[in-house]
């Protein structure tokens, strides 16, 4: 089975409600040119303008890469990346806003989490390390794979996942 095949699901009715009977079908992007992604799982996807970014993720180890896929042109393409780069993890929480992104925590190795918080600027493609306060009660969010990390207006949210400081799955 090929996993590295790159997939998109046209909609030429441009109607985002309609079914199966009304026109969607999945379409295979034949020959990407550049480099393309190695087959993954825990990786994620998120699309800024018409740029679909796939960051890290893992198969026989977590890969330490970066990817960028341009739904206009067809083409993938490795971003050079500037300043507090993380470090390649699995699982992890990422959101976008705008043309930023923010990733947080994730799996760079077996049992391994980060507590760590990084943003993305796309236009430049530059990273940085941030650093939250603390909250008045002390307690921060500890350290997680799986979790659930979305924006709404702006804040962010965190829920959920598995972190590595509990042996109960439901933690």
């Amino acid at each position: 089975m090929e996993m590295d095949a790159t997939y998109q699901i046209d909609n030429p009715n441009n109607n985002m409600l309609a079914n199966n009977q009304l026109g969607f079908r999945w379409k295979r992007i034949l020959n990407p040119t550049r480099p393309q992604p190695r087959p993954r799982h825990g990786h994620r996807a998120i699309n800024i303008k018409e740029l679909m970014v796939v960051f890290v993720g893992g198969n026989e180890g977590i890969a330490d890469e970066f990817h960028v896929y341009n739904t206009v042109t067809n083409q993938w393409y490795v971003p050079v990346l500037k300043g507090d780069v993380p470090n390649g993890c699995a699982a992890y929480g990422f959101v976008v806003e705008g043309t930023r992104m923010f990733v947080f925590s994730g799996m760079i190795e077996y049992g391994k989490y980060p507590n760590e918080l990084y943003e993305l600027q796309a236009i430049k493609w530059g990273w940085r390390k941030m650093y939250p306060e603390t909250p008045d009660n002390g307690v921060t969010p500890c350290p997680r794979l799986g979790h659930s990390f979305t924006m709404v207006g702006e804040k962010i949210f965190l829920f959920g996942g598995l972190g590595n400081e509990s042996d109960d799955p439901k933690k």
